[in-house]
């Protein structure tokens, strides 16, 4: 199933109460499109760069899943009509998602080593002659 994560800066003109009450009426706007899930309550943040000769805003988003019998093209549409008609809504940011659980990869077991506990393989070991070392050395630098 797919929904829509709708994002929102509203204007910090508003005071707490009145953004609480526009959400809501946005809300019940927004019900005769598809049905509203897990909204955030709106935090009041400061903006990197103003917009709209505003320092700061207010932000609230949430999830809209749409019917499955309704155009969803023209819903989006629809909907992004209304959030810029509003001049309290300063930007909108829409995100499909898929509520599809991400895959997750299996972890992988670690190889077993393969060892027989009665046989231990040979080490080789390297015989150095000290004396040859030695003469050769001799030779290269030449005494």
């Amino acid at each position: 199933m797919i929904f829509y994560e709708i994002n929102l800066l509203i204007s910090s003109n508003l005071g707490e109460a009145d953004v609480t009450s526009f959400v809501e009426k946005l809300e019940g706007d927004l019900q005769t499109h598809g049905k509203i899930v897990s909204e955030s309550k709106p935090e009041r943040k400061k903006l990197s760069y103003p917009i709209k000769n505003q320092n700061e805003a207010w932000l609230y988003y949430f999830n809209l899943f749409i019917e499955e019998d309704k155009d969803k093209k023209a819903v989006l549409d629809t909907v992004e009509k209304l959030l810029k008609e509003d001049s309290n809504i300063l930007r909108s940011l829409f995100i499909k998602k898929d509520s599809k659980p991400k895959r997750v990869k299996a972890e992988r077991s670690p190889k077993k080593e393969i060892v027989e506990e009665t046989e231990e393989l040979p080490k080789k070991e390297s015989k150095i002659d000290l004396e040859k070392i030695d003469e050769n050395l001799n030779e290269i630098l030449g005494e």
